[in-house]
C-alpha cells in the first residue's frame, strides 16, 4: 500500500467528514477523497483505522465492558424502540474497536455469530471516525457506500446513524436505523434518532436516565 503524507491524512478526513454531512456541504473536499481513493483505494481505509486504533477511544470503549460481556437485552430494547419509532425495518446498536463491530443491541432476531463482523464491512466506521451523524438517503448512489456488499446485494438502500459519546466525547459506536429501499429521512425523524441515541448511551455509560 502506498505510503500517505499528513498532508493526505488531514485532506481525506475533511473529505470523509464531508461525505458523511452529504454533497453540497463541501463539493471540493469530497471529489477530491474520490480522487485519493481513486488513486489509492486503502488511503480512506489507512485514515479511518487511524482513527478507530486511537488509544483514548479504545480505553473508553474498554470501560464499557461490552466488547467482552457482548449482546445486552437493554440494547436490543433500544434498538426495537428505535426502529418502531422512526417505521424502519431495522435498528441496532454497534460498537467498533479497531478491527471488529459488534452489534451490542438489535431490533431484529440474530444468532451470537451474527452480531460480530469485520471493521472493514461496517458502516458505522464513517460515523465513528468522522464523530457526526451520517444520513443517507439512497445508499446506491453514495460516494461511501455504493460498493458497499450490503448496498449492492439491496438489504441496505438507506441508512441513518449518530454517534454514541462517552463523557469523555469519544465517539465509541453509533445507534443506527436503515431500510432496505431508498427513502428520504425527516428532521424529525432524525431528532428522534439522536434522541433514542442518548438513551442508548445512557445505558452504555451507566448514566442516569
Amino acid at each position: 500500500m502506498a505510503s500517505i503524507s499528513e498532508i493526505e491524512r488531514r485532506e481525506i478526513r475533511e473529505g470523509l467528514i464531508a461525505a458523511v454531512v452529504g454533497v453540497g456541504v463541501d463539493d471540493f473536499a469530497i471529489n477530491r477523497l474520490i480522487q485519493r481513493m481513486s488513486a489509492n483505494p486503502d488511503a480512506l481505509e489507512s485514515v479511518i483505522r487511524l482513527s478507530l486504533s486511537d488509544p483514548a477511544r479504545l480505553s473508553a470503549l474498554d470501560r464499557t465492558g461490552l466488547m467482552e460481556a457482548g449482546p445486552q437485552a437493554a440494547l436490543d430494547g433500544v434498538a426495537s424502540l428505535t426502529a418502531e419509532a422512526l417505521a424502519t425495518p431495522f435498528a441496532a446498536v454497534s460498537l467498533l474497536d479497531g478491527t471488529k463491530q459488534l452489534l451490542a443491541g438489535c431490533s431484529f432476531p440474530s444468532g451470537p455469530g451474527e452480531r460480530w463482523s469485520p471493521v472493514e464491512l461496517s458502516i458505522s466506521k464513517f460515523t465513528v471516525a468522522s464523530g457526526i451523524p451520517f444520513i443517507v438517503d439512497d445508499a446506491t448512489v453514495h460516494a461511501l457506500l455504493a460498493d458497499h456488499p450490503a448496498v449492492i446485494s439491496g438489504a441496505i438502500g438507506a441508512y441513518a446513524g449518530v454517534p454514541l459519546f462517552s463523557d469523555d466525547d469519544q465517539a465509541v459506536g453509533t445507534l443506527h436505523s436503515w431500510d432496505n429501499r431508498p427513502r428520504q429521512w425527516t428532521s424529525g425523524q432524525i431528532i428522534v434518532l439522536q434522541e433514542m441515541a442518548d438513551l442508548a448511551s445512557a445505558k452504555i455509560f451507566r448514566r442516569p436516565i
